[in-house]
């Protein structure tokens, strides 16, 4: 990690010039005239006024028609030498309006409890709740011009603009809207060093216009999702109307645009599951047809089962099984597709899930403020650390991560198109997606088929020394200490790291998780995984499949209960 410095007082603009002259440099034929007039006008004002005007635009101002206002008397900055001039200079530019008309209710939440007391026309008791006090002053009829006035008198109200254009701006170089230039800090102050991977235009994620408008449509749909879920069916079934339509649904401009086909699914999903639980059976099951993710044939399922419809809510759970999306996925259509051909009388084909049982121990161990699973290690290591002895280590999922990650180093950070959106990414952008082991297939595929002890241990080592501190989203360093990689390395077989690998590929947003607590290194040889459960506590969904997997593939594993002991 590098050693953290102090940022200069405006340290703000120059993340944001650098986050704009990007996106200007990579983007600027698929921008609109306003926002690359926008950039043209802001660029050429003098930094004091870019100072002002970054803050204003990083900030939380009440909302207005006329842009986020401010009250340019309780603006202090001081960095910036001369405020009111800088605020003239942007009045000037059009950056920002100054005293825009504006209903008394737009202008009331910047003025404090005793302000708008003392300008009442009408006296009013200091007892009022907030919500109520404004409520009286917008009823005062006539005396409201007389208020706003006397509100206005010696202040200066300043509503941003151009906002919307810095919106594209956001979207272009982070790929979404509820990041900001604060990525550029954690880089500045040395808590993250990211991986150097090309950015150049026949990779960048957005290639058209469309694209871009596409994915505006989108975020201004989400951020109508938390009041549309809380209204009825017709206001859900309006907004789903509302979404765009990506190419690969419709024909046109922006095909292959994965991204946007995820979020519109996750956005779907919602909708149709709020839908489900108002009980409209037939809407909620038309949302999910147009879901192409998990658990869209799952609700599916379930809503067919639910309305009788048996043969029906059987055949997705045997498409499922067919075409499973997951190991989630699978699992489910297993349970429920059994449990229900059972209850209905559709046995035939349908047999019970496995259930394996793994082998378990129990040790009895005396209560103390250490974590459970370190107390364990000290158990099974036989009370002492010494390398002559038996040694363990609490990994739980950080190791055969950390390993993949290093093994494959390359591959993760390759210029796949759409990938990498600017130069602050910690994992490339379908990461956690299903789309990230296809999009890569032929490359992990050849990469494992080479594995044998040799290139893996070269591999790890070479990018364990070369890229120590880089962040990557499958390698937690603190968690990877020689001693323990060297072990594991010379101890695991190679084929058993090619079996944990192509499991943890082919779902790594679910599979990463769920790996057992320890990892055992007998001083005869071999190693053995051990996921340690305390009093109370039990095997997770993903851990048992973890366990279940181990078992098929022969890994040494068993599961430990902690008992404590009774005084």
């Amino acid at each position: 990690m590098a050693a953290p410095v102090e940022l200069a007082p405006d340290y703000y603009l120059t993340n944001f010039r650098a986050l704009v002259d990007f996106v200007m440099a990579r983007y600027e034929p698929l921008l609109s005239d306003g926002e690359r007039q926008f950039y043209t006008v802001f660029r050429v004002l003098d930094i004091d006024s870019q100072r002002l005007y970054v803050r204003l635009l990083s900030r939380k101002g009440v909302p207005s028609p006329a842009g986020a206002l401010f009250r340019l008397g309780k603006l202090v900055y001081p960095e910036i030498d001369d405020l009111p001039r800088a605020a003239g200079r942007l009045v000037e530019a059009g950056l920002l309006r100054r005293n825009p008309e504006l209903p008394l209710g737009e202008c009331l939440p910047l003025f404090s409890k005793a302000e708008l007391l003392a300008c009442s026309p009408t006296p009013l008791p200091k007892t009022l709740k907030r919500q109520a006090l404004e409520l009286a002053l917008l009823e005062q009829g006539a005396d409201q011009a007389v208020l706003l006035h006397a509100l206005l008198a010696a202040e200066s109200l300043m509503a941003v603009q151009a906002a919307e254009h810095f919106e594209t701006f956001k979207l272009c170089f982070f790929g979404n809207l509820h990041q900001d230039p604060t990525d550029y800090v954690l880089r500045d102050l040395g808590l993250y060093r990211y991986e150097d991977y090309p950015l150049d235009r026949q990779h960048l994620p957005f290639q058209s216009r469309a694209q871009i408008i596409q994915h505006l449509r989108y975020y201004d749909c989400l951020e109508q999702l938390e009041s549309t879920l809380c209204a009825g069916p017709d206001t859900i079934l309006a907004l789903a109307g509302q979404l765009p339509t990506p190419a690969g649904e419709n024909k046109g401009e922006g095909d292959g645009d994965a991204a946007l086909h995820r979020r519109l699914d996750r956005l779907r999903l919602a909708l149709a599951r709020q839908l489900e639980r108002l009980d409209e059976l037939e809407a909620a099951d038309q949302l999910y047809r147009r879901c192409t993710r998990p658990p869209a044939r799952e609700r599916r399922a379930r809503i067919a089962v639910k309305r009788g419809d048996i043969d029906t809510g059987l055949a997705l759970c045997r498409e499922i099984l067919a075409t499973p999306h997951s190991e989630a996925e699978r699992v489910f259509a297993e349970s429920f597709g059994y449990r229900t051909a059972k209850r209905e009388g559709h046995l035939p084909g349908w047999e019970p899930p496995a259930r394996y049982r793994p082998p378990t121990q129990t040790a009895i161990l005396p209560q103390a403020p250490e974590r459970v699973e370190l107390l364990a290690a000290v158990y099974l290591q036989g009370g002492s650390p010494c390398p002559q002895r038996d040694q363990c280590f609490y990994v739980e999922n950080s190791l055969f991560n950390g390993v993949l990650g290093l093994f494959v180093w390359d591959i993760v950070f390759a210029p796949v198109p759409g990938a990498f959106f600017n130069p602050f990414q910690v994992a490339p952008s379908d990461f956690r997606t299903p789309d990230f082991y296809p999009l890569r297939r032929a490359a992990f595929e050849q990469r494992l088929a080479e594995l044998d002890s040799h290139s893996l241990a070269h591999r790890v080592w070479r990018h364990y020394r070369e890229k120590q501190g880089i962040a990557n989203p499958l390698v937690a360093w603190e968690a990877l200490p020689e001693a323990l990689l060297e072990l594991a390395l010379t101890r695991i077989p190679a084929d058993h790291w090619r079996q944990l690998f192509q499991r943890l590929l082919s779902d790594i947003a679910h599979h990463r998780n769920g790996l057992p607590d320890l990892i055992l290194f007998p001083a005869a040889g071999g190693y053995e995984l051990v996921e340690v459960k305390g009093p109370g506590d039990r095997l997770q969904q993903n851990q048992l499949r973890w366990l279940a997997f181990f078992a098929e593939h022969q890994i040494p594993h068993r599961v430990l209960h902690v008992e404590w002991q009774q005084p």
